[in-house]
């Protein structure tokens, strides 16, 4: 986990409303591979990254999914074992939703390139419709994943100050990712969500997380809406 962790984000999760978070289950997709066609060299290049760049994003819905889920039933006060088994699993949540998206991000450069070089005004169009907005899930995704990885850094610290004084502390390369250069905590950590306990801002990134994949739906939406369109005449 290398992202550092956003300033403002754990004190915006101390204000999330968690009556109001989407169900992430209500809200499916409409994106989808694109079916297998006959096709040039060129088109047939436009249908292995796109279908490249969509499984990684469907891939991420199913990880995000499961991530707001075990965000909602982590029980990360009960005990020192819960908390670090919640900051390995919601870890591993997060490195997953950020290589998926990278992956996924490097298949839509590589449309972008294919779009430039297109000789095809109408299909051209329609591709760089469909990047853009595919582009912008998986933007979208990645900042999730970022964020994700904000609250993990927090948890860590939040778990080395209350141990017990008798234990030995984490060496310098285990505090690298959630310590600033002079090993005092990170700067979120001094604001209003000290107030908050560790299952309380869990269940308000789930209400966040889950709200944001509104937007990442509509983003699927449209990119479904121009997929057909950049592989016409195909």
């Amino acid at each position: 986990m290398v992202f550092a962790a956003p300033i403002v984000l754990i004190a915006s999760l101390a204000t999330v409303p968690v009556s109001t978070a989407p169900d992430p289950q209500s809200t499916p997709t409409t994106l989808k591979e694109i079916g297998r066609v006959r096709a040039s060299a060129a088109c047939g290049n436009i249908v292995v990254h796109a279908n490249s760049a969509i499984f990684s994003t469907l891939r991420n819905d199913a990880t995000l999914s499961l991530a707001i889920t075990r965000l909602r039933n982590l029980d990360l006060e009960a005990s020192s074992l819960n908390l670090q088994k919640g900051i390995h699993e919601l870890g591993r949540l997060a490195d997953q939703l950020r290589d998926d998206a990278n992956r996924g991000v490097a298949e839509i450069k590589r449309l972008r390139d294919l779009a430039a070089r297109s000789s095809d005004p109408a299909r051209k169009a329609e591709l760089t419709e469909f990047t853009d907005a595919l582009g912008g899930a998986l933007y979208r995704q990645k900042k999730i994943s970022m964020d994700l990885n904000g609250f993990v850094v927090y948890l860590q610290y939040h778990g080395m100050e209350n141990a017990d004084a008798s234990q030995s502390k984490p060496d310098d390369a285990q505090t690298a990712d959630f310590a600033s250069s002079d090993g005092s905590p990170p700067p979120y950590y001094q604001s209003s969500a000290r107030h908050q306990t560790p299952n309380e801002l869990a269940a308000n990134a789930a209400t966040d997380f889950a709200d944001r994949m509104q937007s990442i739906g509509v983003d699927e939406e449209r990119a479904s809406d121009h997929a057909e369109g950049a592989v016409t005449g195909c």
